[in-house]
């Protein structure tokens, strides 16, 4: 008797093809319940407004007309990534610079130049070398070079921004072939500015080249019972400066053991600090922790910057 190998190549039955099915179907239902509550809170949790930042503010930051723009509400998390790729960027401008310059201001910035006059360079210049070491002396060489910028960077600074200047630029320098200029890789920008007819504080945060916008992010603060991240930076001096005492206020930020840095925060789309409670100081005043110990729960954004990145 000759015996018929069966196949090994069995198909569903029909019992099994109806369980499959049933189960895709709770498996496809249960997915599309989800997608939808996800839709939904998104539509609940995330406000876009529009808020009057005035004519002059829109053209001076964007370059456009008008006076209002279309912005998210903070906590929103997709404004909150594309502010972690901002702050990748500033760290990669930072990685090519030969010097980074903080400073603060109460009027909107215009001084975005690409090159930056250092007579002192020419071969055939007498003029002593400014000694560029703090960001007081970064703007006192700015208003020589830039004669309008006196009037935007007015305030001295050496460690903690006056609070009547809340806003900041960043001037990331770098590397020039001609000995006569330094060359201005990027201009950041930091703005709070209260839109009329709406409670709270338009944040904006930009980068310019040569003058123009680059890259930005924005949101917007609703009015609550905390405050603003601030100060948005805190200079650290070299510790060899303490060779010279100038008072508790000032020899705190003298730490550094080599490179003079900052600590930068930007403000966090995800977090919106008048919601949150600041917390009680716990820090002695000198502590260089009691200029910024009130920042933890108001951003993630921070970053360290040495102001010679280059060394």
């Amino acid at each position: 008797m000759k015996l018929h190998p069966r196949s090994t190549s069995l198909g569903w039955t029909f019992v099994e093809m109806l369980v499959a099915v049933s189960l895709s179907a709770v498996f496809l239902g249960a997915s599309t319940l989800v997608f939808s509550s996800i839709t939904a809170n998104s539509k609940r949790l995330t406000t876009v407004i529009d808020v009057n930042i005035g004519s002059s503010a829109k053209l001076g930051f964007y370059n456009q007309s008008g006076n209002t723009v279309r912005v998210y509400s903070a906590p929103n998390y997709g404004k909150a990534a594309i502010a972690q790729e901002f702050r990748d960027l500033l760290r990669e401008d930072t990685e090519y610079a030969s010097g980074v310059y903080c400073l603060p201001r109460a009027l909107a910035n215009t001084i975005r130049p690409e090159f930056l006059r250092y007579e002192a360079g020419d071969p055939a210049s007498t003029l002593a070398r400014p000694r560029l070491d703090t960001p007081e002396a970064f703007r006192a060489f700015l208003a020589s070079v830039e004669p309008t910028s006196s009037a935007i960077y007015d305030s001295a600074i050496r460690n903690v921004p006056n609070a009547s200047r809340p806003n900041t630029s960043i001037f990331v320098l770098s590397p020039e072939n001609d000995p006569g200029y330094i060359r201005v890789r990027a201009v950041y920008e930091i703005d709070f500015l209260s839109p009329s007819g709406v409670a709270g504080t338009y944040a904006s945060v930009r980068r310019y080249r040569n003058g123009a916008l680059t890259h930005y992010y924005d949101v917007f603060y609703e009015s609550g019972t905390g405050t603003l991240p601030l100060p948005s930076f805190v200079a650290f001096e070299q510790a060899s400066r303490r060779a010279v005492d100038e008072g508790v206020a000032i020899d705190r930020f003298k730490v550094a053991p080599w490179s003079p840095f900052y600590f930068l925060w930007l403000p966090d789309p995800a977090v919106n600090p008048y919601k949150v409670i600041t917390p009680a100081a716990t820090a002695p005043a000198s502590s260089p922790v009691s200029a910024y110990e009130n920042l933890g729960l108001k951003t993630s954004f921070q970053l360290v910057l040495p102001m010679f990145p280059g060394l």
